[in-house]
């Protein structure tokens, strides 16, 4: 992948109006008089979740009726756009609206309210145990590393890159999601009741909650508490 920087400016009716399109990969640094370009180096990762294009299906939940409709389309997980092909073949960001849910690559993609920076917004979440009473989402996220030249002379360039920054929310019945971390203090915060059992059964499973099949492990044996009590 090869980065491209594209800067386009207009004025109208007396306001500055600029919009940049940034994938890129050159990047300057300075080292006393001289200014080093970093250009054209190959980007590590892909902002999307599958680079490659794949039958999905669109469902809108209207009052009256539920709409289906199968489209290619892919995620792009640094942008939070999903991304369809229309008749066209012309590449098309689907509106985010709580009605609207996509169904792609065995997941299942919903739209919900987050608080960001003091303002709410509408983001994908991928619920990984729908169903239950306590759900366990992911919001999937890679963020943009930029290239670095090395420090010593026996380093190598650090080349650009997108890694997975994935945030991580749980929701218990119908309340508000909250953001939680893969760490075992933040999860039984979270979880709040059985907080002995519940670090029984960590010690006993021998599990690392940073892994989120141990999270999810964790969160199913919270359900089954809840389900009998």
């Amino acid at each position: 992948m090869k980065t491209k920087i594209l800067f386009i400016s207009a004025v109208l009716g007396g306001a500055l109006l600029a919009s940049a399109q940034f994938n890129g990969n050159q990047w300057k640094q300075y080292d006393g008089m001289f200014e080093i370009v970093l250009y054209d180096l190959p980007v590590n990762g892909t902002p999307y979740l599958e680079e490659i294009y794949k039958k999905g299906t669109i469902i809108i939940e209207n009052p009256d009726n539920t709409l289906k409709e199968e489209r290619l389309m892919r995620f792009n997980a640094f942008t939070g756009q999903m991304l369809y092909l229309g008749p066209d073949g012309q590449e098309h960001s689907l509106l985010k609206r709580e009605n609207i849910t996509v169904e792609l690559d065995d997941k299942t993609f919903e739209v919900h309210p987050v608080s960001k920076g003091g303002d709410i917004e509408r983001e994908y979440f991928i619920p990984l145990n729908p169903g239950q009473r306590v759900v366990l989402y992911q919001r999937p996220v890679k963020n943009y590393r930029r290239p670095a030249l090395p420090e010593h002379g026996y380093e190598d360039t650090r080349k650009p890159e997108y890694f997975d920054a994935s945030e991580f929310f749980l929701r218990i019945g119908d309340d508000p999601m909250e953001p939680i971390s893969l760490r075992k203090a933040s999860l039984i915060a979270s979880l709040g009741n059985h907080r002995d059992t519940l670090k029984e059964y960590i010690a006993r499973n021998n599990l690392n909650l940073r892994k989120l099949e141990d999270a999810m492990q964790l969160v199913a044996y919270y359900n089954s508490l809840e389900a009998v009590n």
